[in-house]
Order: C-alpha cells, then sequence, then structure tokens
C-alpha cells in the first residue's frame, strides 16, 4: 500500500490488469489476445516503477532516504 493516491491506484490498475492476463494465460498461452494483454500489463508496470521513482526523486518526503 502506497501514501502517495496516484501511486496507489496505479497499483490496483496494474494488478487488475496482470489478473486478466492470468486468466488468459490459464486458457490459452500462446494467443494473440494472451500477448497483447502481456504488453498492457508490462506497460502499466513500467509506468508505475517510473512513477515510483518520480515521486522518490521529487516529494521531500524522501530527500534523506539512503539508498
Amino acid at each position: 500500500m502506497y501514501r502517495e493516491s496516484h501511486l496507489q491506484k496505479k497499483s490496483e490498475e496494474c494488478s487488475d490488469l496482470y489478473w486478466v492476463w492470468k486468466k488468459l494465460w490459464d486458457v490459452d498461452k500462446h494467443s494473440l489476445e494472451t500477448e497483447n494483454a502481456r504488453k498492457v500489463w508490462t506497460e502499466c508496470v513500467l509506468e508505475h516503477g517510473k512513477m515510483i521513482s518520480e515521486e522518490v526523486r521529487t516529494n521531500p518526503r524522501y530527500k534523506d532516504l539512503q539508498m
């Protein structure tokens, strides 16, 4: 769970997309629909990662965070 609501919303969106892909994968892992669902989920996860990086870079809450 994220403190920032926009990150939580994106996380939930990616989770929903994962379950869509997983259900399709269980039926036919080589179908075009399964492949497209995986691409949509992957794009969501990549975007979420970028959002997290931007939040850590710009939010004063994380100013003194050691990485």
